[in-house]
Formats: structure tokens, sequence, C-alpha cells
């Protein structure tokens, strides 16, 4: 079938398009008026909007927001004017917002943007915002009367570096967004998109959402096993955090024992709020706030260990979990993970390891889960959920976004891998969901071979990868860090960055050990009691690690304040004095690829457990890469400058000034 869409330029005039859809293959034409690669030409970012250029030209025109829910995902959902449900679909591999009719599961629109999408949310009066996570910037759109028309682009927004997830006020006068690179909460006036505040939050910041009474924002983090709180009621809101750590108890111990050891967490990006007064089952969920999660044991970091961290015999190294906030009291209600696998079972092939999406409707949790492709049920009423499944979906490849219609008949999967949408009847009897082909751009996309290496990336549950179910984006989530140190065969170990630190970084590994990537690669399987790809597949994933997307750090420029002490930082940085350069040399990916002897655990070298010598680290996003040392004993930049010693440059003489300053360029490396 053949259908016409349009592409826009700056001035929103539409270009004659055709674009060649098809139910079983991509988009196979060229977009006419178009750049070559087949994306749809868009003009240069503006900086931030000021005045009303955000707000509606046509009010009451097109499709208007479907349910309760105010906060973003990678699919949105809303009602048309002829009653029919419309999806936004945000396909974070091309510059793409995509439509598509629910009712008949087929596409009628693509909306060229100014980037790749992230997430995407309906506002109260039918605008759509999308978050454009490599451009640093949002991007607003107004409906037409037709669902089956483009949006119409009505301004961009500049925000700080990779913004994610979005969630609306009760009142909807403010949209807020997540910044995950620079950490940040930024608070925008709904109708101008201008900024009302911006808050500093701890690392990997993603899903936000708001009270029902509107008084606070509540925000996940990807690392760290916390969710932050910030108060909305004040002209000057506060930052307040919730502890989501949990201990392992065994499901034979009935009281506080021996028997249970804490747990810290990792893949904290989904978030989803219950909007209910309660159910048949007189459960009052109402204000509640669900978090996907992982539970994981590092090991202790001074013991030695045969791979990474410390299997549980029961639970495994990592294992899915759901913790349960009370809003008002700014609680866990889930404080223990009960461990009911069977001694014998050296992995859950299905668990729910790298939870991504989640949605909330009458007394049920709906998560989405990468690495075993499913979309899970689960008993919201439950201390934690992710011990309460109730039901499971196969769903095609990567799924990342959900979204339920108001009614809670069906839930609209996204799956970003095979770029396939999935509308399932939740009362059916339906296991097997199949996928809706969404078109592609001429020349957009992935390759099939880095396409499988972003697969097998984050494939859980399997053999050949781990013995426990570990995923490479276990440890590596979004191809960065999970933040914690590791006990190992040497001594305990950080996990380090790979987006954007792969290249011209050689030797591999804490120690240098790995001449290749592919060298280091085996030897992590090795580790991991994985059984190994075959040639191909580990080509292809070597292929997707070596290119993963590093942060995009174009933002507005720094204040001058700031940027001169960036530039003293600099100069320190490069000085003989600091004699920092030397070993990570800017010019050379800010490293020497040579070992430097600068000090392990003392209990590790006293039993010879641990080398001295370690090879020189890129410091390429080092900011944003905390804890320091291959210890992690150092847990910010300021606290590694002000311990170091000779082993490792000379700060030691800096006065305070200049230690913020050399902190402050290291932060924007």
């Amino acid at each position: 079938m053949m259908t016409t869409l349009p592409c826009r330029t700056s001035r929103g005039l539409r270009l004659a398009a055709s674009l060649a859809l098809t139910a079983a293959a991509p988009l196979s034409a060229v977009l006419s008026g178009c750049s070559a690669s087949g994306h749809a030409t868009a003009p240069p970012l503006p900086g931030r909007v000021s005045g009303a250029t955000c707000a509606r030209l046509h009010p009451g025109v097109g499709a208007r927001r479907e349910g309760p829910q105010r906060q973003s995902s990678a699919v949105a959902l809303a009602l048309a004017g002829n009653g029919a449900t419309v999806a936004y679909i945000a396909d974070a591999d091309e510059p793409m917002l995509h439509t598509l009719d629910v009712d008949g599961k087929r596409e009628v629109a693509v909306t060229p943007l100014h980037g790749a999408p992230e997430q995407v949310i309906v506002l109260s009066d039918g605008r759509v915002a999308v978050t454009l996570r490599h451009e640093n910037a949002l991007q607003i759109l107004e409906p037409s009367a037709s669902a089956a028309t483009p949006l119409e682009p009505r301004c961009v927004v500049d925000l700080p570096a990779e913004p994610i997830a979005m969630a609306s006020t009760p009142d909807e006068s403010t949209l807020l967004v997540t910044s995950g690179w620079a950490h940040r909460l930024t608070a925008l006036d709904a109708a101008t998109g201008a900024a009302r505040f911006e808050k500093d939050l701890p690392r990997e910041p993603r899903s936000v959402v708001v009270s029902r009474d509107g008084t606070k924002a509540f925000v996940a983090h990807v690392v760290g096993a916390q969710m932050s709180v910030v108060d909305l009621s004040t002209t000057e809101p506060d930052v307040r955090h919730i502890d989501l750590r949990t201990r392992v108890r065994d499901e034979t111990f009935r009281a506080p024992s021996a028997k249970e050891a804490t747990r810290v967490g990792c893949q904290g990006f989904a978030l989803t709020l219950a909007v209910d007064e309660g159910d048949r089952r007189g459960a009052k969920l109402d204000g509640r706030v669900f978090a996907p999660m992982v539970a994981v044991d590092p090991g202790n970091p001074e013991q030695p260990a045969s791979g990474y961290g410390r299997p549980d015999p029961v639970l495994g190294t990592e294992t899915g979990e759901v913790s349960v906030v009370d809003a008002a009291a700014e609680r866990a209600l889930t404080r223990a993970v009960l461990a009911v696998r069977s001694s014998s079972q050296p992995a859950k092939v299905d668990e729910c390891l790298l939870p991504r999406a989640a949605a909330y409707h009458a007394g049920s949790l709906y998560v989405t889960c990468l690495g075993i492709d499913a979309l899970v049920r689960l008993d919201a009423r439950a201390l934690d959920p992710g011990r309460a499944e109730l039901r499971r979906w196969q769903v095609p490849s990567g799924p990342t976004g959900v979204a339920l219609d108001a009614a809670g008949a069906r839930a609209v999967v996204w799956s970003q891998f095979d770029r396939e949408v999935s509308v399932i009847p939740l009362d059916g009897d339906q296991t097997h969901a199949a996928g809706i082909p969404l078109s592609r751009g001429a020349g957009s996309g992935l390759t099939a071979e880095l396409a499988l290496g972003r697969r097998l990336f984050h494939l859980a549950g399997d053999a050949r990868i781990s013995r426990d179910g570990r995923a490479c984006a276990s440890c590596h989530p979004d191809g960065r860090e999970d933040a914690l140190t590791w006990a190992t065969p040497e001594g305990p170990r950080q996990t380090p960055m790979l987006a954007g630190r792969i290249e011209g970084t050689a030797p591999y590994g804490w120690l240098g050990a790995g001449a290749t990537v592919d060298d280091h690669v085996t030897r992590t399987f090795q580790r991991l009691e994985g059984t190994g790809l075959d040639r191909a597949e580990k080509t292809a994933l070597l292929a997707y690690v070596s290119t993963m997307a590093a942060p995009s750090t174009r933002a507005v420029p720094p204040p001058a304040a700031r940027q001169r002490l960036i530039e003293r930082g600099e100069a320190l940085f490069r000085s003989d004095a600091t004699e920092c350069s030397t070993c990570h040399d800017p010019a050379h990916a800010f490293s020497d690829g040579e070992r430097h002897a600068v000090g392990g655990s003392t209990r590790a070298k006293k039993a010879k457990r641990q080398p001295d010598s370690f090879d020189t680290p890129s410091l390429r996003f080092v900011g944003g890469t905390a804890p320091y040392f291959h210890d992690g004993r150092y847990a910010t930049l300021e606290e590694l400058l002000s311990a170091s010693d000779h082993a490792m440059g000379y700060t030691l003489q800096l006065s305070r000034d200049d230690r913020a300053a050399l902190a402050a360029y290291l932060e924007g490396q």
C-alpha cells in the first residue's frame, strides 16, 4: 500500500513525500524534501524559548490525551476526534515520531523531528512533547484534525544534557523533565516552555511521576538503589532521598536472622504511580509509587570471588524486585526480598533482570523486560510485587515502552529492537503478542550486525553469557556502569563505563590484561561462567560495544563564572605542578595505555591477592562515573583530589578553590 506522508520545513510547510509503507517490510522509499539519509530535514536548534511560542495555534483540534496517566514512556496514547485510539511511538533509532491507529493496528502518519526521540507524553490540551536525548532538547508539537496527518512543530526547548523522561503536574501547568547525564530535574511552564526551576539530583535520573496532590515529584535512578523526592510545594524546592536497598530473607526464616544480607540495587529505569482509590479486594493503593529494579549482591570486595560478585545459591547475584514506596510518608514499604528459588537452580532464565517501563491499573503493575522480551503483570498489592507475578506475554525484541488504555482492557507495547508495536488484550488467553512493524526512513537505523549486537548485549538468562542469568547490560546499563564495586579473583573492582570509552584506550581491564576488546570480553564470559558465543555473534557484540553512543554533552553554555573555573581547572590539569596529563593525556583519550603503581586494598595486598599496578583508565566522561579508583574508594571527584598522594599526581598542595576548578574541568570531559 502506498501512503503519502509529508515531511515539514521549519515554517511548517508541507512537502509531498511518497513513503512506501508495507505491513511486512521497512520503509523503502526516500523522503522527498528530506535529507540524503532519508531523515526529514529540520531547522537548526534554537536556544531556550520564551514567550508563548510553544502554545497551541488551534486549541481543541485533533486528538487529546487518553487515560489518567501524566507520565511519559516510549509510547503514549491519545483519543482522536472520531473516538479511535491512537498511539504515538518514540523510535529512538531515527528522528521520527510514528502515529499508530491502535484499533486498526496500522501506522497512519510519521512526523519528522529535530532528533531521535526518547520518550513522549500527551499534554492536557492535546499537544505532544518529545524528549530528544542526543540533542539535549525537548520538542513540542500540535495535532491536526486528522490523526493521519503529521503533527505540526511548535517549539524546541534546550535542556541539560540527556533529557529523557517527563511528567506533568495535576493542574497541567508544569512539565517536569529529567536529564540523565546532567542529573537534573527541570520544571517548564507547560504553555510557554519557559524554565521555572532546575534541581540537581543524584546520578542517572530516569522516570518521574508527580503525586496526586501535586506537592511532590518522585524520580527513579538507574544506579544507587534510591529514589529522589522533589518538594513542589515551595518556590525553592528541596530534594530528599528514599533508600531502596533491601535485605534478603530466606523463606524458611520468619524472623530477622544472620541469614539476612543487605543488597544494593541497579536498573532503576522505570517508575509508575497508583492512581485509583482501591479495588474490589479492598486494597487501597492510591498514592503508592512502584519502582521496578534489580537487587544486587556484589560480594565482599575484600574477599576474593571466583567471578564477579557472590552468587547466592537461591537468588543468584542479581534478582528482580519492585520497591513499593508510600508517597505520603516518603518511605519504602519493600524492606526484604524473599528467597524463593530452588537452591539447585543456578539461574532463573525467565526473570526480569532488565526492567525498562511500567504502568499501573486496578491493582496490577505491568512491567516490560528487556533480555527476556516480555510484558509481565504483577500483583501491586504485594510488598514485593516482583515476587508476585500473575501473568506474562511474550513480545517482540526490546520492549522499552508500555501504555494502558483508559479502561485497562489492553496494553500497547513498543519493542525498540524489532521496531514493532504490540496491542495486547489483557483479559484474553493470548500469551504471545504479534508485532506491528513500523516504517523506516531510507538509510536510517542500525546495521544488521549492530542490531544483533544490541540484542546480545541485553540478552538475559542465557548460559552463553553467564551462568547466573546476568546480561552485559546488567553491569553496563545504557553501556555505562552500575556504580558498584565487585568482589573479583584479584580484589575489589569498580565497573568501568563502556560507551564512548573504548576507542583508543587499549589495553582493557583494570590490569590491562586484554590487548583487544575481544580478549577482554572472552575473559569476562569466563568469569561469568558463560559458555561463549559463536564467532559471528561475538563479532556483532564487539561491534556494538565499540560503537555505543556516548553521552551527548552539548548543552547551553555555562555561565561566565563557571567557564572561568573550567579554564582554570584545565590549566591545572596540564601543569607541571599536578602532572595529571602525564598519564591522562588529553591527546590520547586521556590515557597513556600503561600500568602504574597507585596502591590497592591493604587487606588484599597483605594476602597477596591484589597487584599494585593498574592500567591508566580513560577520563572521558569521568564526571558521571562515580565512585572512583579501581576499588571505588572515592565517592566523588572532590574526595579523590583531596585524598590523592604522590602515587597518582600531585593535588594535596592545591587550595580548595583550585581543587574545585580541577574537578569542574574533569566533570566536563
